[in-house]
């Protein structure tokens, strides 16, 4: 069933507030919200939607500095978990399922600490707690600052040169030019602003640790890396330790972003703990 979720979508902007985000809202059934990466945008996982089999209600929304919401200010990860909740509130959602990948995937571990009874469950491709030292903390500030710095004086195309050669990407240099064409073309639609706003509000360094509440979670959580990815692998090692309700899904041949790598295997775990 081939984009079957791109039929009947109702893209918007809402107004949350003093900010304004773009949200896609197509499909129905169960609802799953879905938080991309740091450069990502709504679009982030269409090619692994087009593998479900079941049919959800999914929610997309661009985050802060990203893709169509652009850039609205520097704000925070607390600042946007309580737009994000406003959000699914106008929307009618309760309580969802979120899949979040990388900075999205914290947001989402975010999310489910500060409005714990609005998670059904989730799944954290990628992602991490954030840092748990004060010390690292300001270490990934000054990193942070430097990458805005770079956005600053060099401009999108040159940081999105830099970006896509990092080594946490380097499992995809195998991925068809075609995919690889998308991935850029995805990053360079941004603003320099958006990324830079994003950076220092919503960044490793600046967000809440939330290493010491992972016990306080009681919602299924599904913990998905790929084999490729030695760092975010050794930190869902240490996750699974901590969480109680928690699958670890390890991917074969996929590095940082396995729903571009693996799409068919990243949706049959969707699907397989979506209907559990």
């Amino acid at each position: 069933m081939k984009k079957r979720f791109y039929m009947d979508v109702t893209p918007m902007y809402k107004q949350l507030g003093e900010r304004r985000y773009w949200v896609e809202d197509l499909g129905n059934g169960a609802p799953l919200l879905l938080l991309h990466g740091f450069t990502g945008t709504t679009h982030t996982f269409n090619g692994m939607i087009d593998e479900l089999t079941e049919e959800y209600r999914l929610i997309k929304i661009d985050l802060p500095g990203h893709g169509q919401t652009g850039p609205i200010g520097v704000v925070t990860m607390e600042e946007f978990c309580g737009d994000l909740s406003a959000l699914l509130e106008e929307l009618g959602l309760p309580e969802v399922s979120i899949l979040g990948y990388s900075l999205g995937g914290r947001t989402a571990l975010s999310f489910a600490n500060l409005f714990p009874e609005k998670v059904t469950r989730l799944f954290l491709e990628s992602s991490s707690p954030g840092l748990a030292t004060s010390e690292e903390q300001l270490a990934r500030q000054v990193k942070d600052q430097a990458l805005a710095t770079m956005l600053d004086e060099q401009g999108l195309t040159a940081f999105v040169d830099y970006w896509e050669r990092i080594p946490l990407f380097d499992s995809q240099v195998t991925l068809p030019e075609s995919t690889k064409k998308q991935i850029r073309d995805e990053r360079l639609q941004h603003q320099a602003l958006g990324l830079q706003e994003s950076l220092m509000g919503m960044g490793t360094g600046a967000q809440p640790s939330w290493w010491d509440q992972l016990n306080d979670i009681h919602v299924p959580v599904i913990l998905i890396t790929g084999k490729l990815d030695q760092k975010f692998q050794n930190i869902n090692q240490l996750m699974e330790q901590k969480l109680r309700q928690v699958e670890w899904i390890e991917v074969d041949d996929a590095g940082h972003a396995i729903h571009l790598e693996k799409p068919r295997i990243f949706a049959k775990i969707v699907d397989t703990f979506m209907i559990q």
